[in-house]
């Protein structure tokens, strides 16, 4: 029992759009997408189960939980320098995760926006490559985080988009 509350323990789980009474500055925002580069014949497209990064000073773990092909997302953390650390994708019940050393900052007040994280994957095969691409969509981004979250004030919105802006 006690290993076992250990192993929970281990990863902080959010939800990629909490309720507005749960967030708090500082936050990250971004968008997320998946698509496959060349019809597969599947019945499955691919989705992000989620995403996890680790927060360098501490090492701290965090989880994201997507669910979906497209999606919005924030998170309340704490200022620091953290790295994401791995991608969970999804098609059907089949479930792959990807290393991807991607790095991002969190300011000690107001809200990061990281951008869109675009990935692109090979049709289904014994291995696959992905291609993540980070797009800045500014505009886009505070429209849709002031329509989800009209309580945050969109002066404090700094950008951060995260780094490398291309991982293969």
């Amino acid at each position: 029992l006690w290993l076992l509350g250990m192993l929970a323990g281990c990863v902080q789980h959010f939800e990629a759009q909490p309720t507005p009474e749960t967030l708090r500055e500082p936050a990250v925002f971004g968008h997320i997408e998946v698509w496959q580069a060349e019809p597969s014949g599947r019945i499955f497209l691919p989705q992000v189960a989620s995403f996890e990064f680790i927060r360098q000073e501490g090492g701290d773990r965090y989880r994201v939980d997507i669910g979906s092909d497209s999606s919005f997302f924030i998170v309340s953390v704490g200022p620091g320098r953290y790295k994401l650390t791995r991608l969970i994708l999804r098609e059907g019940e089949f479930r792959a995760s990807a290393d991807v050393p991607l790095a991002f900052e969190v300011p000690s007040y107001g809200l990061a926006y990281l951008g869109k994280w675009s990935i692109q994957v090979e049709s289904p095969n014994f291995t696959r490559e992905l291609v993540l691409r980070v797009k800045t969509e500014m505009v886009e981004a505070v429209v849709d985080l002031t329509l989800r979250y009209p309580m945050f004030d969109i002066e404090k919105v700094v950008t951060r988009v995260a780094d490398p802006p291309v991982i293969r």
